[in-house]
């Protein structure tokens, strides 16, 4: 990386890359299909099936990016905003808190807002004493947040639910939001949207329970990796809009490294304008600095994303990827079975669960190969024995 300028040099310019997870990025390319679903949605109403919407993708795939659009979208047709995650504790009781302050706030004359389950955990006040102006409210989740939609649905206006992390919500907890937003949204109509993101994982978790048919039908979306095309203009517009400039052969190096991988674009869009711009000032960022990217872009995917991923991961789920790591290249199924000395349908069952891990995807008919880069690297250094 480069050093800090010498004082009297040119100042250095401002990195617009954001390679930090949940951070909206400069340019959001690739995903205008899924971005005029949900605004298709809040225009039609309830009855609409985007209205209740489940995001699914691995991590770094830009799924709370798409939550944050989607609550910037209902913000700007003056719309309340609820947004939580699943990962804090009592997720019910936090969004009955911010239903109440909804309330409180619509009865105090106060414009239309998003509050966060970060702001409910600072807030230490009784919310049911609030003096909001309404008698026979009941206090409970689906009371207090059909109220707020009564409230808005005169002027056209609605409420938003945003949960993040939707895989990690604790079965009793389900019911209780599912029952509720049934209820609200597809039985009363009362303009109430809501939009999950999740880990693939939760297919396996929430999904299958035999309680969550309302999760189950929700409508999708499922995050896929960005085209090429859509990757260079993730990675060339911020650049050339901030004023700087990049060889098509240095982007064509970021593209093939980035896999089409959001969180991926813009850690090497980051170190990329680093190596370029953030010490000795090129004129632009050429195939030496993306290669350097490259490098620093798979040590972080490592770091954050696949090291994570594998301390959650049963024996036979490492078993099964310690196995890919001897191929150079994509990995037969068939051939991980055999040296498992497991069933072709064994070997199966876990190709499924590490492809919703977000540890490795298809890459043509029977075969698969790692997600992330560094990966297979990196297992070969471990010393790996199953159960011990």
């Amino acid at each position: 990386m480069g050093s800090t300028p010498k004082p009297g040099s040119p100042p250095i310019p401002s990195n617009p890359f954001h390679p930090t997870f949940g951070t909206s990025p400069p340019l959001l390319a690739g995903r205008d299909r899924e971005v005029i679903r949900i605004a298709r949605a809040f225009d039609h109403g309830p009855r609409h099936p985007d209205y209740t919407l489940l995001i699914t993708g691995p991590r770094g795939s830009g799924k709370t990016v798409l939550l944050n659009e989607a609550e910037d979208a209902a913000l700007a047709l003056g719309w309340r905003v609820i947004s939580v995650s699943a990962s804090v504790s009592d997720l019910p009781s936090r969004i009955r808190a911010a239903a109440w302050e909804h309330l409180y706030e619509m009865d105090a004359g106060k414009p239309a807002r998003r509050i966060s389950s970060v702001q409910v955990l600072g807030l230490g006040v009784s919310w049911e004493e609030r003096p909001v102006a309404r008698s026979g409210l009941r206090p409970d989740l689906r009371g207090v947040l059909t109220a707020v939609a009564e409230r808005l649905a005169p002027s056209g206006m609605g409420l938003l639910l945003t949960v993040d992390e939707l895989q990690g919500l604790q079965l009793p907890e389900a019911r209780e939001l599912t029952a509720a937003v049934q209820h609200i949204t597809r039985r009363e109509l009362l303009p109430m949207a809501l939009v999950g993101a999740a880990l693939p994982e939760i297919e396996a978790t929430i999904l299958s329970d035999r309680g969550m048919t309302f999760f189950q039908r929700c409508a999708r979306i499922r995050l896929r990796p960005l085209e090429p095309f859509d990757t260079e203009l993730a990675l060339r517009r911020p650049i050339t809009d901030a004023g700087e400039a990049i060889e098509n052969e240095a982007l064509q190096v970021m593209v093939k490294a980035s896999r089409g991988h959001p969180f991926t674009i813009q850690l090497l869009g980051y170190h990329g304008w680093e190596e370029a711009f953030g010490g000795r000032r090129a004129s632009r960022i050429k195939v030496e600095h993306a290669r350097s990217a490259a490098y620093e872009a798979g040590w972080a995917e490592l770091e954050q994303i696949v090291k994570p991923i594998w301390a959650g991961l049963s024996e036979m789920d490492r078993s099964f990827l310690v196995a890919m790591a001897r191929d150079d290249g994509p990995s037969s199924v068939g051939e991980i079975a055999r040296r498992l000395d497991r069933s072709a349908n064994y070997a199966q069952n876990y190709r499924r669960r590490l492809i919703a891990a977000g540890m490795i995807t298809s890459a043509g008919r029977g075969k698969v190969r790692f997600l992330h880069h560094g990966t297979a690297e990196w297992l070969t250094t471990l010393d790996y024995h199953p159960g011990g």
